[in-house]
This record gives C-alpha cells, structure tokens and sequence, in this order.
C-alpha cells in the first residue's frame, strides 16, 4: 500500500521543518512504493517531536547552555522520548533565574527519568504517562510498583494513578502502603475521582505529621473499598482516631 497525499505532506512538512530528519530519508526511502504503519507512526511521532523542538527559545540562555540544551533535546528525539516536558523543564529554570549548569543537570536528570519510565511503562505510553511515571520514579519508588500500578489501568489512563502514588509518598506514606491503596482503587469505577479523594484525604492530615497521614489513607480504604480492613495498623496508638475530611 503506497503513501497517500495526506502521507507525502507530512513527509514534506516533516523534512521542511527539520533538515536533520530529511538527511535521514534518502531518495530511495522517500520513493519506497510499500510503506508500513509502523512506518507511518515513527514519522508521525518525528513530527511531534520535530514540533516540539521549534518551542524552544534559545534567546533565553546563554549560548553554552543553549547549546547543551539543544544535544540534549536531540538525543531525547533518538531515544523516543518526548522533548516539551524537557522543553519546559529548561523554560521553568530560566524563569526561576537557575544557573545554566543547574538547568542542564535538571533536565537531563528529567530526561533519564523519562527514559527510565518509557521502559517501565511501555512505548505506547502517551507523553503525561511518562512524565508522570518519572516523577513516580524520582519520588523513591522502584519500577515494580509504578509498572503495577500502571497495569491497573487501561491503556492511557495512569496518568492520575500515577500522580497521587507521587503525592503520597511526599505526604510521608510509605510505599508499599502508597502501592497497596492506589493499586487497589484505580480498579473501581470512577477510580480517578475515588484517587483524587484519596489524595486530598492524606495532605489535609499530612500536616499533621506522617502518622496522620498514614491513618487518613487507612480510613480512606476503608470506606471506599467494600469489604476491606485499612492496609495497616495505625501509626501511632497514643491519640484519637482521626477524624474523616469533609467531603
């Protein structure tokens, strides 16, 4: 099946919007009359990456880290990764007036993150997915438990799943508990909102200090999961059982 017109735009706009990518497409490849639709997404995904790299405002950096920066951002587009969240990380540090050795180191620690995460969670991954399995990964959680809890999902559905697992273990849950309780709810219906619940039920008690913390997330559990008992014993014995947020 050869390319459509639609296809031969892309291809256009693709290798007109960055030379590095039409170096790659040789004539013989661009002329190639059966085209695949593993093909056709690794150019589609080009393109978006492509997209994403024009965001960039070198203006905003001096000319080392710009360049450093821009490598960065290439070697991400090779490895499949998603450049905005990196992108963004860069414009984020330059706006909080980060020295430009600190924004490199930042974002390359993002970019390991995201790779790690890419193999944790699988290619197919949408790009919230991964930016939100690395933050997973960088809160202390190892990769069992953020493939876990990605697997209690459908497909492109962990980003909120993903985001209170982080939330939890910063509010001082450990994480096989944090594991236990998210894994469990992001099963039931309407699971994202139940998730949310769950996270605003453990900061509110987290200023309190972490045996708060834990002891909202089991009252949490056990009013939300039918049939179930809490995760754990509560922290602490020597005050009263917390009482319940306001929903």
């Amino acid at each position: 099946m050869g390319l459509s017109g639609a296809a031969w735009l892309m291809l256009a706009q693709l290798t007109s919007a960055s030379p590095a990518v039409g170096a790659m497409l040789e004539p013989s490849a661009m002329f190639t009359p059966e085209w695949t639709a593993s093909d056709l997404q690794h150019v589609t995904q080009s393109q978006q990456q492509v997209q994403q790299q024009v965001q960039f405002d070198a203006a905003r950096f001096d000319s080392v880290t710009a360049n450093t920066l821009r490598g960065l951002f290439e070697d991400a587009v090779e490895m499949g990764l998603p450049t905005k969240p990196l992108i963004n990380r860069a414009l984020e540090g330059s706006a909080r007036r980060m020295t430009g050795e600190r924004i490199v180191r930042v974002v390359r620690e993002l970019a390991a993150a995201l790779n790690e995460a890419k193999g944790v969670l699988g290619p197919g991954s949408t790009t919230d997915e991964l930016v939100a399995g690395a933050e997973a990964l960088r809160a202390g959680y190892d990769a069992r438990t953020v493939a876990a809890v990605r697997a209690a999902r459908t497909p492109g559905t962990a980003v909120t799943a993903l985001m209170v697992l982080t939330d939890l273990a910063r509010n001082g849950v450990p994480t096989g508990t944090a594991r236990e309780a998210v894994t469990s709810i992001a099963k039931l219906p309407r699971s994202d909102e139940a998730l949310l619940g769950l996270q605003l039920a453990v900061a509110k008690n987290a200023q309190r200090g972490p045996g708060m913390a834990l002891d909202a997330l089991n009252r949490y559990v056990r009013g939300t999961i039918p049939g179930s008992s809490g995760l754990s014993a509560p922290a602490t014995t020597d005050r009263k059982p917390v009482r319940p947020p306001d929903s």
